[in-house]
């Protein structure tokens, strides 16, 4: 069947198109797709581009343009990725060149139907772990690499998971675990409460950013929506109470590490290497293939990223790709952004879309 078309989260057929890629994981789920532009005020959309050679794919949200600006001809959109690796999908035989070629047409209609739908700029984060040819996003529009994720190959055994780790994850693991700390699976999701306080205490500790404080209306429904794609886990400590709690979930061979908590302790950092440990035992026992940890915030090489390469040395690259679709309406919107915030707009390659970039106070004062 031949498609070239953008549809929406509540198409019976986003499923049934999604088995056309063996490879996938839940940031394409319309359920999960639609959970994200809930919460962003949007629309949950995936547009789809198939022939006889192959299949595209790819997830995004259509979002209105923020209300702190007013823009001139119409009300136009802009279409967002999920949070996470929601990037593109390819299924298709054929050598370096076709499949390069293949992408670039598929990239050309997706251009016309945004345009059609009054988009004027499309971001896309790619999936580090999924094969995707990359010249066509170098040549339309602009390919940003942001850093590396760090990902566990779980089709070693568990002895060589731990020799790949730094002394100093090694140790700390094998000791909680002598006294009395230990690692379980929840599959019902009984102490989801307990992850939910956990999470938003780590997040307050660490200074987080809004975006990332999460409601449990959210925690509820990313559950319900993944299914038995969804995992919790936990570490507790030897008087029973649970110091270290995760979010994670499995989709064709890929484990993710999406979102966890920990504790304000001593035994707090342990305790999250031990928790990621187990669940990578567990996982590789399930025939899992790779853990993907993610990377630092923003892919940036800070503290969290440091954190996760001691887990392993295995590492993949992380890019967004970004294309300014009508360009008029993008520069009026990115020049309204600067006679607001009193400040230059990021280029392509900086914050994107750069109208929706938010200022933090200090900045604003600098700015003033």
């Amino acid at each position: 069947m031949s498609w070239d078309a953008i549809i929406e989260s509540n198409d019976s057929r986003w499923n049934e198109i999604l088995r056309r890629f063996p490879k996938h994981d839940f940031y394409h789920l319309p359920g999960y797709v639609a959970l994200e532009a809930e919460r962003r005020g949007a629309k949950a959309c995936a547009y789809v581009f198939s022939d006889d050679q192959g299949a595209f794919m790819v997830p995004f949200m259509e979002s209105p343009i923020p209300l702190t600006l007013q823009p001139r001809g119409g009300s136009p959109l802009d279409a967002l990725a999920p949070y996470g690796y929601g990037g593109p999908l390819v299924s298709m035989e054929g050598t370096e060149a076709q499949k390069n070629d293949f992408v670039a047409k598929a990239l050309e209609c997706l251009v016309d139907h945004l345009r059609c739908r009054g988009v004027c700029s499309i971001l896309l984060r790619l999936h580090p772990l999924l094969e995707l040819p990359l010249r066509p996003f170098e040549e339309c529009g602009k390919l940003v690499l942001h850093g590396e994720t760090v990902c566990m190959d779980l089709r070693q055994t568990p002895e060589a998971m731990l020799a790949d780790m730094r002394h100093y994850f090694r140790n700390p693991i094998r000791r909680l675990e002598r006294e009395g700390f230990h690692f379980e699976m929840d599959f019902e999701g009984r102490h989801m409460q307990e992850f939910a306080q956990l999470y938003h205490e780590t997040m307050v500790r660490v200074h987080a950013e809004p975006h990332y404080f999460f409601s449990e209306e959210y925690f509820s429904g990313f559950r319900k929506t993944l299914g038995e794609r969804f995992l919790l886990a936990h570490v507790r400590s030897p008087a029973g109470d649970i110091v270290s709690s995760g979010i994670f979930t499995v989709c064709s061979g890929i484990t993710q590490y999406h979102l966890s908590g920990n504790s304000l302790g001593e035994k707090g950092s342990g305790a999250s290497k031990l928790l990621l440990y187990g669940v990578a035992k567990w996982a590789a026992e399930q025939g899992q293939e790779k853990f993907n940890l993610g990377g630092g915030v923003g892919a940036k090489n800070d503290s969290l990223f440091l954190f996760k390469s001691g887990f392993s040395s295995g590492r993949a690259l992380f890019h967004t790709w970004r294309l300014i679709v009508n360009e008029p309406v993008y520069l009026g919107l990115a020049d309204q952004w600067e006679q607001n915030n009193r400040s230059v707009a990021d280029s392509i390659e900086g914050f994107f879309p750069a109208y929706r970039k938010l200022l933090a106070p200090a900045d604003i004062r600098r700015c003033a």
